[in-house]
């Protein structure tokens, strides 16, 4: 299965050039000229409804610029092994899968978004800060890539609590499967260093799946923050909607395979995520 990567490094890497030194009224210029011509750049701010604002990461390029070139020329390789990785498992090799790497705004490390209508990887080198990240990182996206368009009717990029619950449960216990050297806290964070998050969230899962339960088929971005990303406050762990997912995703391994539940469409993925979630 072919990954067409669109490298979108380069591009950045001309932009800092001129930004480097440049005054910070200049490198905002010069920002919104290098954003204007590559959109993408700020696809992990927009995809959620929020307005690009680059002045935090044009403070914090300086400090990531090291870590970008270094990246630069290993990122499509990454996206690439990914490919080969995932594709077989879940019987898609005859399935071409778009993909930019490129350099973003310092936020989300990776995502996939519908771009021209199609489902596309994307892959932000100044978030990825290790070569466990890069394995694991891209693994995870491409599972994503390969599974959200292969049902008859693919799923859509905006969706309720349980379409992402149901669709990181996915990709993380696959990667987990795949890559097996690496503990389940590494697959949940890209990382190591979470194992006492794991433990707080271990304790507390019960409460964390009568909740999502509960909100499954809400579209409030608030509710979805609140068990995918950080949660502000709220009283269970930050981003513990990936391991209900990955807890679901295990019951449902039992079952299906891997080809099966990727070709599943929202309707069954989300009956099946509720029975589980119900016991």
């Amino acid at each position: 299965m072919p990954a067409l990567v669109r490298d979108l490094v380069p591009a950045f890497l001309d932009f800092w050039r001129q930004a480097a030194d440049a005054p910070p009224a200049r490198q905002l210029i010069l920002w919104r000229e290098y954003a204007a011509r590559h959109p993408e750049v700020v696809g992990d701010v927009t995809r959620d409804g929020g307005e690009p604002d680059p002045g935090p990461a044009l403070v914090r390029y300086p400090e990531l610029i090291g870590r970008i070139t270094a990246n630069a020329p290993l990122a499509a390789g990454w996206i690439e092994q990914a490919a080969r990785l995932v594709a077989p498992v879940l019987q898609a090799e005859d399935r071409t899968v778009r993909c930019v790497s490129m350099v973003g705004l310092a936020k989300s490390n990776g995502w996939v978004s519908k771009v021209d209508g199609r489902h596309t990887l994307f892959l932000a080198v100044e978030q990825v800060p290790h070569a466990t990240a890069a394995r694991i990182l891209a693994a995870h996206e491409m599972a994503h890539a390969i599974q959200l368009p292969m049902p008859a009717t693919p799923w859509p990029q905006d969706g309720p609590l349980g379409h992402g619950i149901f669709a990181e449960g996915f990709a993380t216990l696959l990667t987990t499967e795949l890559l097996p050297e690496y503990g389940p806290a590494e697959h949940l964070w890209f990382g190591p260093g979470h194992e006492d998050w794991l433990a707080e969230c271990e304790q507390v899962l019960s409460a964390a799946q009568a909740e999502i339960l509960a909100c499954l088929d809400s579209t409030d971005p608030d509710t979805q923050r609140r068990y995918l990303t950080l949660n502000a406050g709220h009283h269970l762990p930050d981003r513990i909607g990936y391991l209900v997912g990955v807890r679901a995703l295990e019951q449902l391994r039992r079952a299906y395979t891997w080809p099966e539940l990727a070709r599943w469409d929202t309707d069954r993925a989300m009956a099946e995520l509720r029975r589980v979630l119900a016991g």
